[in-house]
């Protein structure tokens, strides 16, 4: 798989609108083909900046993401619908940033996360800038410790990704079920062992990183 992500800077009060038509436009985009909504989330302000959404994609391969963009930018391949959709989105939307994602070989597909009955009130979102060259290390570590790490506290691996135009860089996301579970493993994380292992493991591996927590759209599947 492929993963398009966004991070979307809204105007105003428009986070609820802009959602709402993330919602309809993956509606359209699901049914031809060009790409599948994993989620689109609002960011908690107290967490990161706001107001912000976060939005996946999932595409098949490379290949996928190429028929995506001509129907972006090749006059006779434009997808008709997405032009009048961009046009009404910009009035809730300002800009925002990109990257495209490549999996690691244990992150979960969207039709895998569905299969689980994933539910999620809370979701996190780390954005991590490693070393040079220790992207693969730290992709590893997070399929060793993290992933088991997260499913003994009642969490959920969603996906963990390097970021190929992007240098040493690193993207995982994780579930949640509520805001009390999260926020009880936050306050006991340091003097958990795993989490202690966890932390020495990838402290050599990064420079820093950026966590922000997010409310997961009800257009989401697993919007509980």
């Amino acid at each position: 798989m492929l993963y398009l992500h966004e991070i979307i800077d809204i105007i105003g009060d428009g986070q609820q609108a802009y959602l709402d038509t993330v919602g309809e436009r993956a509606q359209h985009s699901e049914r031809d083909g060009i790409s599948r909504l994993v989620g689109t989330w609002k960011v908690i302000g107290s967490t990161n900046r706001w107001p912000r959404v976060v939005n996946l994609w999932e595409m098949d391969d490379w290949a996928h993401w190429a028929a995506g963009l001509e129907r972006q930018f090749l006059p006779e391949k434009k997808d008709p619908h997405l032009a009048p959709w961009w046009s009404k989105a910009t009035q809730w939307r300002s800009g925002g940033f990109d990257r495209i994602l490549e999996p690691t070989i244990f992150s979960p597909t969207r039709e895998q996360l569905r299969g689980s009955g994933l539910k999620a009130w809370v979701c996190v979102h780390s954005i991590v800038r490693l070393l040079p060259g220790k992207c693969e290390e730290y992709l590893a570590a997070v399929g060793e410790l993290l992933r088991p790490l997260l499913r003994a506290h009642g969490f959920a691996l969603m996906g963990a990704y390097s970021v190929p135009m992007r240098s040493d860089e690193a993207l995982v996301l994780w579930a949640a079920p509520d805001f009390q579970a999260l926020c009880r493993w936050y306050a006991t994380r340091r003097n958990d062992p795993a989490t202690r292992d966890w932390t020495a493991r990838i402290g050599p591996l990064r420079q820093e990183f950026e966590t922000m927590w997010l409310v997961p759209s009800t257009h989401c599947f697993f919007h509980p």
